[in-house]
């Protein structure tokens, strides 16, 4: 079976093409409006100015981390790294 060059370049797109649709879809997160990678909640505050206090006093004990939004929208999230996440825990714990 020898198919013209303009066949099997349409054919060899089609197959890309629907690989790259199977790799979306078995590597897509579950809920990715709650996926931020490495980092983990470890509060949540009411109002961007609490959470910026909350980052604040994080900062303050040496940790990084940063604020996003809930999915609602009605809170704000606190997150750090999970190296960080136990001590982060304990700063906010003991204030």
């Amino acid at each position: 079976m020898d198919l013209p060059a303009p066949y099997l370049l349409l054919v060899a797109l089609l197959v890309i093409g629907l690989l790259g649709l199977v790799l979306r879809w078995a590597f897509a997160p579950d809920n990715p409006t709650r996926d931020y990678g490495l980092l983990r909640e470890v509060a949540t505050a009411p109002t961007p100015t609490a959470a910026k206090a909350v980052e604040h006093h994080l900062r303050q004990a040496g940790i990084k981390s940063t604020t996003a939004p809930t999915p609602d929208g009605t809170a704000y999230r606190i997150l750090v790294f999970p190296a960080d996440e136990r001590t982060a825990i304990n700063a906010l714990l003991d204030s």
